[in-house]
């Protein structure tokens, strides 16, 4: 079946047979190749996408992370203690109001 549309196709541009039939093995090729690329690109942005989005939650835990030890820090100061950044928590507050 593709050697005759290979001959004909050979007929109508007038050309050999051997020409075209390296031609359709050359755009098979490039077919091929481009699947591959594109498979490629592909999987590369889906890795790159869920990298960015563990990076941006990782940073908004942080954020978090970083306001509730600064109402820690508020409370601890408030309280007239003093703050240990090392364990993160509060040393010194005297209980109830001064």
């Amino acid at each position: 079946m593709a050697t005759g549309i290979f001959a004909f196709a050979a007929r109508l541009l007038g050309i050999s047979p051997d020409v075209v039939k390296v031609i359709a093995t050359l755009i098979a090729i490039a077919v091929a190749l481009g699947s591959a690329w594109g498979g490629y690109e592909l999987i590369k942005h889906r890795g790159a996408e869920e990298v960015r989005s563990q990076i941006q939650k990782e940073n908004a835990d942080a954020m978090v992370k970083g306001i509730d030890a600064g109402r820690s820090f508020d409370d601890c100061v408030a309280a007239g203690g003093v703050y240990d950044f090392r364990r993160q928590r509060c040393a010194g507050a005297t209980p109830g109001a001064r």
